[in-house]
C-alpha cells in the first residue's frame, strides 16, 4: 500500500491489530443470551503518517484477493491506543462486519491487482484500511492482524 507524497509514491506502512473481545461478563451473565463484541485495538493513540486532502493512495492487492476486500475504516482515538469494532454484540446473534466504524469507498483498476482508492471528502482523524483476512472470529480474541493507518489533519 502507497500514498502519493509531493508527486512520488510513498510506502503507508502497517500496524499491529490485537482483537480483544468485549462484553463478556454480559455474555455470562445471560448465560450466552447476548454476544460481546470483537475490537481491533492500535497500540499509540495516533498514526506515524500523517496525510493532507486531497489524498492519493494505491494498492498493490495480494494474488486471489478483491480490492473490495479492503476496509476503510474510521479509527476511534484513546489515551493510549486507537478502536474500531468488528463485531457487535446482540440478543441470540451477532452482526459481523466493522460497519460502526466503516468509511465507503472506491476504487479505480490501473493494472492487474493494482487500484487507486476513491476516497470520500474525508474530515480530519484517524483511520486504516484494513487487509483482507485481519478480520478474525470472536474466538480468536488473541491473534494479530495489519491495519495501513494515517491521520488526516
Amino acid at each position: 500500500m502507497y500514498y502519493k507524497r509531493d508527486g512520488n509514491w510513498t510506502d503507508l506502512l502497517p500496524e499491529v491489530v490485537n482483537w480483544r473481545t468485549g462484553g463478556v461478563l454480559k455474555r455470562l451473565a445471560t448465560a450466552g443470551i447476548v454476544n460481546g463484541d470483537v475490537n481491533g485495538m492500535i497500540n499509540a493513540p495516533t498514526s506515524k503518517t500523517t496525510l493532507k486532502q486531497p489524498l492519493e493512495i494505491l494498492v498493490y492487492a495480494t494474488e486471489g484477493t478483491a480490492i473490495t476486500e479492503y476496509q476503510l475504516l474510521r479509527l476511534r482515538p484513546n489515551r493510549s491506543s486507537r478502536e474500531f469494532r468488528t463485531v457487535t454484540g446482540g440478543v441470540f446473534r451477532a452482526s459481523g462486519g466493522a460497519t460502526r466504524d466503516l468509511v465507503p469507498m472506491e476504487s479505480k483498476r490501473l493494472a492487474v491487482r493494482t487500484y487507486t482508492l476513491i476516497l470520500p471528502n474525508l474530515s480530519p482523524g484517524e483511520y486504516g484500511i484494513l487487509s483482507p483476512g485481519a478480520v478474525t472470529s470472536s474466538s480468536a480474541s488473541a491473534q494479530l492482524g495489519k491495519i495501513y493507518t494515517f491521520r488526516l489533519e
